[in-house]
């Protein structure tokens, strides 16, 4: 790396780090002025289980966030280099543009796939740890303890799963009862348990009971029910691809997702994930389509003001795409990838027409 590679690479990356701390220190204090789910979560799991969801809950707002911040992080930096005259330096030096952006970009694209796969992955095993589900915490823990509706295959055929409380991600059901439509002689049309938790293919049902229209109710022990369903199936139909890591929505959607709402949110979050690194160059080549140029005045207030509307419309654009993706509205992949390609289109697109003009 040379000298000018390693100066914008340390200058750009400080800055944004200040900003998005500062955007996280922003959430981590929302997060804690609610104080009415702080005292709630501390009765239920205690003090530091509150304080550790706080600061967690507040890391995954700034990963979502993450597109933004890059943009008003690197529009701060080039700021500061343009006042410190650095950058006139650089272009003295008959360095072009795209010297100037190759080793930003490679640092980006590094750190985005690292933040996309490694870190939402421990934020997500934290929540995990924490059973952040059980508590309340999350984007997509809403049916949490409620009552649900399971469609369900299986070897031993299909058959609807209700249950009054879901647990764990839809690893443990409480209350459950299993419809079955059976040819005529075979028994457990309908049946009740106290619990079902999920195994490697099938259902296993505790204490409860077997009930058919011409014999007694035939209680029992244990009863299992084949099922081709997974845990992260599961949590898909739960509206819990937020919840789920790269690594983890990878498997789902290799082993296939049988709901079709499923599937599109998982696709969507997937390709959103990867994704990530593309989106995070488009936000870097704005801040320096729109900052790069020299300023003999020094004024850079409508700079930053652009800079701002312009991440808030990424955000926007990004977010809304994945509305309409997990819908199922919007092809996935379009909705992942469309946002990203559009931002470095947009970024090289005013880069070009700044060094060479019309052509």
């Amino acid at each position: 790396m040379s000298r000018i590679g390693h100066l914008m690479v340390v200058r750009l990356a400080s800055r944004i780090g200040l900003v998005v701390g500062i955007f996280y220190g922003i959430i981590l204090l929302v997060e804690f002025l609610d104080i009415g789910r702080f005292n709630q979560t501390a009765e239920i799991a205690g003090p530091w289980t509150a304080t550790a969801l706080s600061f967690l809950s507040a890391l995954r707002w700034s990963l979502l966030g993450l597109p933004v911040t890059v943009l008003l992080g690197a529009i701060v930096g080039l700021i500061e280099l343009h006042r410190y005259r650095e950058m006139v330096v650089v272009n003295a030096s008959g360095q072009s543009i795209w010297a100037v952006l190759r080793w930003p970009l490679i640092a980006i694209v590094l750190c985005g796939a690292l933040i996309a796969t490694v870190v939402d992955s421990l934020a997500i095993r934290a929540y995990q740890e924490l059973d952040a589900a059980q508590i309340g915490w999350g984007r997509a823990y809403g049916v949490q303890n409620r009552a649900t509706w399971f469609s369900q295959t299986g070897s031993d055929g299909d058959f609807m799963l209700f249950a009054e409380a879901v647990l764990h991600g839809g690893a443990e059901l409480r209350d459950v009862s299993v419809f079955r439509q059976l040819p005529a002689g075979e028994r457990g049309t309908r049946v009740h348990a106290e619990a079902a938790y999920l195994e490697r293919g099938a259902w296993r049902l505790e204490n409860g009971v077997t009930l058919d229209v011409d014999s007694p109710p035939q209680p029992f022990a244990v009863y299992r029910i084949a099922t081709n369903a997974s845990l992260s199936e599961l949590s898909l139909k739960l509206g819990t691809a937020e919840d789920l890591s790269w690594f983890a929505l990878a498997r789902a959607l290799q082993r296939g997702v049988g709901d079709p709402y499923a599937q599109a949110a998982a696709e969507t979050r997937f390709h959103k994930l990867t994704a990530m690194p593309l989106l995070l160059v488009g936000s870097l080549l704005i801040a320096f389509a729109f900052t790069g140029g020299y300023r003999r005045t020094g004024h850079y207030g409508w700079t930053v003001l652009y800079g701002i509307v312009l991440g808030l419309v990424v955000f926007m654009i990004t977010e809304m795409a994945d509305r309409a993706g997990s819908a199922g509205v919007l092809d996935p992949v379009a909705a992942a990838w469309g946002p990203a390609i559009a931002a470095v289109t947009i970024g090289l697109s005013v880069i070009l027409y700044r060094e060479d003009g019309r052509v």
